[in-house]
């Protein structure tokens, strides 16, 4: 199989974004660009130079409605969307867009194989108040924390003590852990489920720390250029952005941390 240089892994991923625009629009669901690739569009006009994935976030409401239809109603073949009730083992509670025509290996332990994806996250009610808010996304990182470990894989190039740690913790997590945890965190992120958003929402499935975001910055949109063409980001864009990287989110960070942050090669099928 031929590998997918990085450039062609972000033109796949564009086109996939392209296809994901015109499905939500069709289907009159909602979305935003979030994480990296909101802060590319205000920055950037596109991807951060030295990016290599594309997050888009969903309403909860509109995710679950799109991860029931658009596999029966997309007119793409070669795409999929994916989630842990269509792949029991994958290693995340959140949904992933598949490019079907390639084939991925991720330094995380999981049996399903995916291929380039865009990052599809739900946005969910955090509740009405600051404590409430806070309470959920606590427990939520709790379980974050635990199903990190168990998505954990021995890589060949790492030090032999946190492969050892990797092995230790593999023979002695009960069967069906990582399930359990996914499971459990599909489920409090339904805690305040409806089709109205709360004062305070995020994207639990993909914070590394708490994230509280308002659910007034996501009552419009607006429509950003992003390489060559357009999407939508929230009204509220500098808010989430302030939240995610801090109030200087405009400047450039220290060239020694302009690196991609995933670990994976690609190849196509055929």
């Amino acid at each position: 199989m031929r590998e997918v240089t990085l450039e062609e892994q972000k033109q796949l991923m564009l086109e996939m974004l392209k296809e994901f625009d015109q499905f939500c629009n069709d289907h009159d669901l909602s979305y935003f660009l979030t994480g990296g690739t909101l802060l590319g569009a205000v920055r950037h006009k596109g991807y951060i130079p030295w990016d290599d994935d594309i997050d888009v976030g969903m309403p909860r409401n509109d995710y679950e409605t799109f991860a029931r239809i658009f596999n029966e109603e997309t007119l793409t073949p070669h795409y999929a969307f994916v989630s842990f009730h269509q792949e029991p083992e994958l290693y995340v509670s959140s949904g992933k867009l598949v490019d079907t025509r390639t084939v991925m290996e991720e330094a995380v332990d999981s049996p399903v194989r995916l291929g380039v994806y865009l990052d599809v996250f739900p946005l969910d009610n955090l509740g009405n108040t600051e404590e409430e808010a806070k309470a959920l996304t606590s427990d939520l990182l709790k379980l974050r924390k635990k199903l990190n470990v168990q998505n954990w894989k021995v890589l060949p190039e790492a030090k032999w003590y946190r492969n050892l740690a990797v092995r230790t913790i593999k023979t002695f997590s009960p069967k069906g852990k990582r399930k359990d945890l996914i499971f459990q965190q599909d489920l409090l992120c339904r805690k305040y489920m409806s089709p109205e958003l709360t004062a305070y929402v995020g994207y639990p499935c993909a914070a590394m720390k708490q994230e509280l975001l308002k659910g007034e910055w996501f009552e419009s949109f607006r429509i950003v250029p992003f390489e060559q063409y357009a999407f939508r980001i929230p009204v509220g864009y500098e808010g989430c952005l302030n939240v995610f990287y801090g109030p200087d989110y405009m400047e450039l960070p220290p060239l020694e941390k302009q690196k991609t942050h995933h670990a994976y090669q690609v190849w196509y099928k055929d």
